[in-house]
């Protein structure tokens, strides 16, 4: 069990890491623009977050529902799940670009940020929009390959664009030889080109190998249950992560109106607070396939074991690197900015982060493998009751109303994080996992069990 944990885990760990990696030395680089230049992309940062969390149920709903469809070896169904999943995608896509290229300003003002801000984040924020269309579909196609147990494939594929958009991003802000330096558009711009070729690179992987693996290039007709399936999971679970995400948009917002050393302080503190939870990120994932291919080849009881050993795994990691953190946080905090009233104040703001890395890890895993056991409506629901009637109105109370400043935001991100990993880790116990069936075995699981629920 350890080793099949590690074996799906460290890839998805290396490939998230990489991915934070890469944001944090990006962030440097574009840290000696200046203090604006860090808060414009820290509030980017947020919206691409609420962006993602916005469309991110297709992913999260095509990743369970195959990975139930490889463990009772029904991959036609699951390729047909696939190809509603891209339809849709292709669909939202669309819709984004146009987005894309009319709103940025708007949206930089509706959310608190100063004329100069705007001045400077318009262009940069309208390219990393843009580039959002290609991730929308290389996220899709890496869920399907995590679904059916390849970790590795979208490992590869990340790590090889993340190393690229490193010296993209220096040429593109700076220049270097013949290329002249853009700033912060040349920055958005090296996001775009790398996105692009992350999205080939994918595409080619689903239609070439995978075609003759899994007969991905077949084509199947649509079924309205297939159709409403994957529509309404995708709902909840966007749901799920939109609450999360809108709850961090008014905790940034309220961060926002506390001036730019706040705002870049803030950055700084959210960037390695993310870089620490990527173990987490990665252990969800192997809890994910493990539970969800449990599901479906008929052993529940296995994947509910599943799920515990990957919860211990994913909270050893999270406990070393919380003491990493507590130990280091002033000279990790001196990489991103030499400015002391910058790095002071998320040295204080680093600490608290080291304190609820093993909450909100605790809570990330698990969530992972409610996903695989299909609970989306429990998900959906803590999520909305935690983020709308906990952590958003405790943000303004703190903030705007008591006046507490950044101490008071996170001790309400620190509240918020702590419930859902209690709330999460009491319904992975009590489900009743003798009981639970797939999706596709669902109805008949209910029919043959009275009062035994399936799955979701």
């Amino acid at each position: 069990m350890l080793k099949r944990i590690l074996t799906l885990a460290i890839p998805s760990i290396a490939t998230f890491s990489s991915m934070t990696l890469t944001g944090m030395i990006t962030l440097v680089l574009i840290g000696r623009l200046g203090a604006s230049a860090i808060a414009v992309v820290g509030i980017s940062n947020v919206l691409m977050y609420n962006t993602w969390a916005l469309f991110a149920g297709i992913n999260e709903s095509i990743n369970y529902l195959v990975s139930q469809n490889f463990g009772e070896r029904t991959m036609a169904q699951g390729n047909q799940r696939m190809q509603v999943g891209l339809v849709v995608t292709a669909a939202l896509a669309a819709l984004w670009v146009v987005v894309s290229l009319t709103l940025p300003g708007l949206i930089l003002h509706w959310v608190g940020a100063s004329p100069t801000l705007v001045a400077a984040g318009t262009g940069y924020l309208r390219i990393r929009m843009l580039s959002f269309a290609f991730s929308m579909f290389s996220n899709l196609f890496y869920a399907y390959m995590r679904a059916v147990g390849d970790t590795r494939t979208p490992m590869v594929i990340s790590m090889s664009t993340n190393v690229l958009l490193i010296g993209l991003t220096y040429v593109l802000t700076y220049g270097a030889g013949p290329v002249h330096g853009m700033g912060l558009v040349g920055a958005s711009t090296s996001m775009l080109m790398t996105e692009g070729l992350g999205l080939a690179a994918s595409a080619l992987v689903y239609f070439g190998p995978y075609g003759h693996r899994y007969a991905t290039r077949v084509r199947h007709a649509w079924t309205r249950p297939v159709f409403g399936l994957v529509l309404r999971e995708s709902a909840k679970l966007s749901l799920t992560e939109l609450s999360m995400s809108l709850g961090m948009l008014v905790f940034t917002a309220c961060i926002t109106r506390l001036g730019t050393d706040a705002v870049a302080a803030n950055e700084i503190a959210l960037n390695i607070l993310s870089f620490g939870f990527m173990p987490a990120n990665g252990f969800a994932a192997a809890a994910t396939i493990l539970v969800g291919q449990g599901i479906g080849a008929r052993q529940p009881l296995e994947a509910r074991r599943g799920g515990i050993w990957t919860l211990g795994c994913g909270l050893v990691f999270m406990a070393l690197f919380s003491i990493y953190l507590w130990l280091f946080a002033l000279p990790v905090a001196k990489i991103y900015s030499s400015v002391p009233a910058v790095y002071t104040l998320a040295v204080s703001l680093i600490h608290i982060a080291s304190f609820i890395q093993l909450f909100d890890g605790g809570g990330i895993i698990l969530s992972g493998g409610l996903r695989g056991v299909g609970d989306t409506n429990f998900l959906t629901r803590v999520s909305l009751i935690v983020n709308w009637a906990v952590f958003i109105p405790l943000t303004i109370l703190l903030t705007v109303v008591l006046g507490l400043g950044q101490a008071g935001a996170w001790l309400a991100l620190c509240t918020e994080l702590v419930l859902l990993g209690v709330c999460n880790f009491i319904r992975y116990l009590r489900l009743p996992w003798p009981h639970l069936a797939t999706r596709t075995a669902g109805s008949e699981a209910a029919r043959s069990r009275p009062g035994a629920p399936a799955a979701g």
